[in-house]
């Protein structure tokens, strides 16, 4: 299990669980694709991009000057800036992942053990801030019976 911890600029947490990685790209789609102007992942080719609807004259042709018409072109607005396209391959994990970090702050338990380990340790806990989301954390593992009531 991956728990997710998101604090907002209003130092609200959202404290959420993904079953594995796939899990966690689909719930990032889902919490984070709403806005509007921010592509988590995209994959295209500057061929299909001068086709497309939403064309911005002149967007295809620079960069199928720079990278040829079929080359695929990754654009993951929170990886590498809004609008920008580059030939490296880009995953949807790390795209996702970038989504995620653009909160206020933020934390990513890749299992049970370690986001139960980190309720005493983690210092964004001791904070005034952190306490919504370590009371978050503790109630959702309780509730998934990874940590006992008394933990």
């Amino acid at each position: 299990m991956i728990h997710i911890i998101e604090i907002n600029e209003q130092n609200h947490a959202y404290v959420w669980f993904a079953f594995d990685e796939a899990d966690l790209i689909r719930k990032v789609h889902v919490d984070h694709g709403a806005q509007l102007d921010m592509v988590i992942f995209g994959l295209t080719t500057a061929q299909q991009l001068l086709s497309a609807p939403e064309h911005i004259a002149g967007t295809a042709e620079a960069l199928a000057a720079q990278y040829g018409w079929d080359t695929p072109l990754y654009r993951a607005d929170y990886l590498l800036g809004q609008g920008s396209y580059q030939s490296t391959a880009v995953s949807k994990l790390q795209a996702s992942l970038a989504a995620v970090a653009s909160a206020s702050d933020f934390r990513i338990y890749t299992d049970d053990e370690t986001a139960a380990e980190e309720l005493d340790r983690d210092p964004l806990f001791k904070s005034k801030q952190g306490l919504e989301a370590s009371w978050k954390l503790r109630t959702q593992l309780v509730e998934m019976e990874v940590i006992g009531e008394d933990f």
